[in-house]
């Protein structure tokens, strides 16, 4: 099994200290109240969880270890921090000191929330699935598109948006720039309410002639898929961390309630049928969550490491639901009512099949490396 550092355990106690006094506390009048995040982003930010100095400069390891604590406590925070630790890496990997002082530095402090802008409705799970153009005009972009589904867009001070920069490139001949969010041009759409995850809004993004400064170009111009490619493989990651989060949120309430209630002075934990449903959700968390900390790992020290990243988002949303569905049957009835926190997990856990990649996507990305390379053999 993965074994943390010293450094990394003491960020864990730190992360977990501060989930458990609070934001366990205030998790469901959030979630009933669909209150906005950003109390909870400055308090982060404010505990240095978002990263180190100017630069941002956070392994994949630290920021999986805050990502997975945090949806502990709070699915919706889990995943909306999700975005905001990729754009802070790229803004911290690509952008110029002015961006650096105007982007990157309040995202670490907190005081503003970042939006990936990537997905569009025609391409849906296809990444490089991009209409959205961005044209030079002097010296400035402009940039006409919408892009769909976007997490943290209501709350979000500024956006990473991916683009085309022209209009007959290829499919790989994309772009990625910077978008404040008070940037003329740029709307927020009204959005339907989704399954899970209710104080993580997604909602259409759209830019109509969106004129941004020519330095909000993250990286070279037409180099973007290599961007998206690297964002992609680390969002899997963490999106892993929060469903393995969430899935030992609810087998605490699992084994918090069985062994609390009973029949006949026994509790529900005395029986087998309960006791053994509780053991397994326990052995897939643990050998799952082994395995996200090695592929986290992976990334830190600059290894190969795009099948493993689809492998672990689709064991680890797979895992997370069929231990809360397991979680909610130990709560009977009680586990479908909203009162029981249990409930709210569940519905979490099926948001988090779909984002970053569904699992046909990810499979697709697992078993194009096993067929056409042969570095897997050696694992």
């Amino acid at each position: 099994m993965y074994q943390h550092t010293e450094q990394q355990k003491r960020l864990k106690a730190e992360v977990r200290a501060f989930v458990d006094t609070e934001i366990l506390p205030v998790a469901s009048d959030y979630e009933r109240e669909r209150s906005k995040l950003a109390p909870l982003f400055g308090r982060i930010g404010d505990l240095g969880f978002f990263g180190g100095g100017t630069n941002g400069e956070m392994s994949a390891v630290d920021a999986t270890i805050v990502t997975e604590e945090l949806a502990r406590g709070f699915g919706s925070l889990g995943l909306s921090v999700c975005p905001h630790f990729q754009c802070c890496d790229l803004l911290s990997a690509n952008a110029g000191a002015i961006l650096r002082s105007e982007a990157l530095e309040p995202a670490l402090r907190g005081r503003s929330i970042l939006a990936y802008a990537m997905s569009e409705q025609s391409g849906g799970s296809d990444a490089l699935g991009i209409d959205t153009l961005a044209i030079r005009n002097g010296n400035e972009w402009v940039i006409n598109g919408a892009k769909s589904w976007i997490t943290n867009a209501v709350e979000a001070g500024g956006f990473i948006v991916a683009a085309k920069t022209s209009e007959t490139s290829s499919r790989r001949s994309i772009s990625t720039f910077y978008v404040p969010a008070g940037c003329r041009g740029l709307s927020i759409a009204e959005g339907k309410e989704m399954t899970g995850v209710h104080c993580s809004v997604r909602r259409t993004v759209n830019f109509t002639d969106c004129r941004i400064p020519l330095d909000n170009l993250l990286g070279e111009e037409n180099a973007g898929y290599r961007l998206i490619k690297s964002s992609l493989n680390r969002g899997r990651v963490l999106l892993a961390a929060v469903a393995i989060g969430v899935a030992r949120r609810a087998l605490e309430l699992a084994v918090s309630y069985s062994s609390s209630r009973g029949y006949y002075s026994r509790k529900l934990s005395d029986y087998q049928g309960i006791s053994f449903s509780v053991a397994e959700m326990y052995a897939n968390i643990a050998m799952t969550r082994s395995m996200l900390y090695h592929v986290a790992a992976s990334c830190d020290s600059g290894l190969p490491y795009s099948m493993d990243a689809a492998a672990v988002k689709l064991t680890a949303t797979e895992i997370c639901c069929k231990v809360c569905n397991d979680a909610q049957l130990i709560h009977g009835a009680n586990g479908l009512c909203e009162d029981f926190e249990v409930e709210r997990c569940a519905r979490d856990a099926r948001m988090l099949l779909v984002a970053e990649g569904t699992p046909q996507i990810c499979k697709i990305v697992v078993s194009n490396a096993l067929y056409n390379s042969t570095d897997w053999k050696n694992f």
